[in-house]
């Protein structure tokens, strides 16, 4: 497999070459740092989410169109917004994403990004012409194998060995609704190692950030709070020594960073008190050199 880079005037795209199929890869750059993805064979592409900004849409439509290819269709899961570009295009969408569109998850951020970001967000819906109800599905030569979720869908390409699931291990909107929930990403991500893709560490624990829209509450610091304390106590039931956390909520969902970082240390020194040598490691994972100075004033005083 090949890689190569094409940076654009906002955005890039990371384009891997399987042989029969390439996988474009383009990192928006936008302020919530997403990914949409383009499927290519020698007739077709295939579009697997799309860009939440109007001036990212301007450049992923270029770059498609750049590609000489017949569009055979777009694959949403948890991004159906950005709408506003190739209208002609067969939009595929499960019912539990077309559920989600309309009174669920993807609603609620929809409505508060739109809030948050003003006119640079691109609130429009694509327009769903296919619903997707079987585990395997071949679009213009791409094969898709969905696993189907409540609100979204994950979606493995035999073809490159590859598997798309939304912000896997990322600071992200995807909740763990409770131990049931937790057991069963843990037995997935397993199932996906079995299967031979790649993934950087053992095990990914998704927690959601508080969302700040005006000013930080005590409702929001508690809950910034237990998504430190929860993921502790979901490695600690899997047996898991090691853990590292980025900044939560301090990016996009605006968190301020010193706060943040406080409540982030508070949290995790309370939990290793009442439960002495069992993590070997804790690793705040920063992002920024900002985010660096935070925390080690925070940590060790400098």
């Amino acid at each position: 497999m090949e890689k190569k880079t094409i940076n654009l005037k906002k955005g890039y795209v990371d384009v891997y070459d399987f042989g029969d199929i390439k996988l474009h890869s383009y990192q928006t750059n936008d302020l919530m740092n997403d990914e949409s993805y383009i499927l290519e064979n020698d007739k077709n592409v295939l579009l697997i989410e799309f860009p939440a900004f109007y001036d990212n849409l301007e450049e992923f439509e270029a770059y498609v169109k750049g590609l000489n290819k017949h569009i055979v269709g777009k694959v949403f899961s948890d991004h159906p917004n950005g709408g506003t570009i190739l209208k002609e295009v067969k939009g595929y969408a499960s019912e539990g994403t077309i559920k989600s569109m309309k009174e669920g998850t993807i609603h609620n951020l929809v409505t508060g990004f739109e809030s948050s970001f003003g006119g640079a967000f691109a609130k429009e819906y694509h327009e769903i012409t296919d619903i997707l109800t079987e585990n395997t599905v071949n679009i213009g030569g791409f094969e898709l194998n969905i696993t189907y979720h409540d609100e979204n869908i994950e979606i493995e390409f035999p073809q490159i060995n590859c598997i798309y699931t939304h912000m896997l291990g990322h600071d992200c909107h995807s909740i763990v609704a409770g131990e049931g929930h937790a057991d069963a990403i843990i037995a997935q991500l397993k199932g996906y190692k079995e299967k031979g893709y790649n993934l950087p560490a053992k095990c990914i624990i998704h927690t959601v950030g508080p969302i700040i829209y005006e000013e930080v509450t005590d409702k929001k610091r508690e809950e910034l709070r237990n998504c430190y304390i929860h993921s502790l106590q979901l490695a600690k039931k899997n047996n898991i020594k090691e853990i590292a956390f980025p900044c939560i909520s301090t990016g996009e969902f605006r968190f301020p960073k010193e706060e943040a970082c406080q409540t982030a240390i508070k949290a995790v020194k309370e939990y290793l008190a009442k439960n002495e040598n069992w993590f070997e490691k804790v690793v705040f994972n920063v992002f920024t050199e900002e985010d660096d100075k935070i925390y080690k004033q925070n940590i060790f005083g400098m």
